[in-house]
Order: structure tokens, then C-alpha cells, then sequence
């Protein structure tokens, strides 16, 4: 099994946050993902069993590889200013996959 990608964030709490990835080979070499699922959920430790917010995945181009993950101002307006944990889980044919970890840093926003 590979070791997920590391990639920290950083988002504004209260702010639609918006990731885009685009899964590939080699780094440049797209990878088809027709069928397959993404799921990507923040917590304060990595063993916690609260999920302290959750982003919507949907592959948006399959054929590029290219999936995009929605956070919510609702769900990051819930969050204190902080560091926490994330990841980004795969799931094709039923095996299940984190392709990239790290840490978020979450800021205080101003205008509420």
C-alpha cells in the first residue's frame, strides 16, 4: 500500500473552501476514475472519533482524473481557530484508499 500524498491546508473559518485534484500516475499522467468514490472528513487528532466537518467530494471530470472537494461556510464557521487533521480517501471496487493527508490550519475569520 502507498503512503498518501502529503498536503496541508489552510482555510478561513466561515469560508467556502474549494479543493481540486486531479489524480495521476506519475504526476502529470491523468488517471481514468469512472466509478470510483471520494470522501474527505476534518478532525481534531487523527484517531478521534468526532468528525469535526466534512467536505463534499464529486468527481467532476473521470476521465482527467479530476475530483473536487466542498467545504461549506456553514460546516468551516463551526470550526475554532486551530490545527486539525484531514485526509482524502478513494474508494474503487470497493477498496479503500487515502491518497493525500496532512494537517489544516484553520484561521479566524472577521466578517461574520
Amino acid at each position: 500500500m502507498a503512503q498518501p500524498a502529503d498536503q496541508d491546508l489552510t482555510i478561513t473559518r466561515g469560508d467556502t473552501e474549494t479543493l481540486v485534484v486531479t489524480i495521476t500516475t506519475d504526476g502529470s499522467t491523468a488517471v481514468d476514475i469512472t466509478g470510483r468514490t471520494y470522501a474527505s472528513q476534518i478532525r481534531t487528532q487523527q484517531d478521534s472519533t468526532t468528525i469535526k466537518a466534512s467536505f463534499t467530494c464529486t468527481v467532476t471530470s473521470a476521465a482527467t482524473g479530476q475530483v473536487t472537494c466542498v467545504l461549506s461556510a456553514t460546516s468551516s464557521a463551526t470550526l475554532s481557530a486551530g490545527l486539525y487533521f484531514w485526509d482524502l480517501q478513494e474508494t474503487a471496487s470497493g477498496v479503500v484508499s487515502t491518497i493525500l493527508s496532512g494537517n489544516v490550519t484553520v484561521l479566524a475569520d472577521v466578517t461574520r
